[in-house]
């Protein structure tokens, strides 16, 4: 008799520690989604809500980003020239998120698709990458 409780004991024991584990796991899984969610939720914030990004999305809207980093005026070029590398920063940062796992690409292309492509089909966006080595972007354009 006592053979057979400690039997049932070890099972229950083995049993309870695999739940256990796979309760571990399921938390995790869990706490890593939510962590993607809320990185996701700041990144749209920042890029659509805030107004730091605006202009320069709309010269890559309408196709006026050429025009924009090639005009005469030293001063407005230069400043131009800044807002545009803080655009392709932003993108970098999201590259160098999936380039370390903490986004998956089907994640970057539920907001940032439109951009994204609107980047990798620019030519002055290609040059501009390769010129000043945004390489986690270059990497996630590669996969779009």
């Amino acid at each position: 008799m006592d053979f057979c409780v400690k039997d049932w004991i070890d099972i229950i024991t083995k049993t309870a520690g695999a739940v256990g584990v796979l309760f571990a796991a399921w938390f995790y899984r869990k706490q890593v989604r939510l962590k993607q969610a809320e990185w996701l939720k700041s990144l749209f914030e920042k890029f659509f809500e805030n107004q730091h990004y605006k202009e320069v999305r709309g010269w890559v809207d309408y196709g006026e980003l050429n025009a924009k980093l090639n005009v005469s005026d030293f001063v407005e070029k230069r400043s131009n020239e800044e807002r545009f590398t803080d655009f392709l920063n932003f993108f970098e940062f999201i590259g160098v998120l999936h380039y370390r796992g903490e986004l998956s690409l089907e994640q970057v292309n539920e907001i940032f698709d439109y951009y994204l492509k609107k980047i990798k089909d620019d030519p002055d966006c290609s040059i501009w990458i390769k010129k000043f080595g945004f390489e986690k972007l270059q990497l996630l354009l590669n996969k779009i």
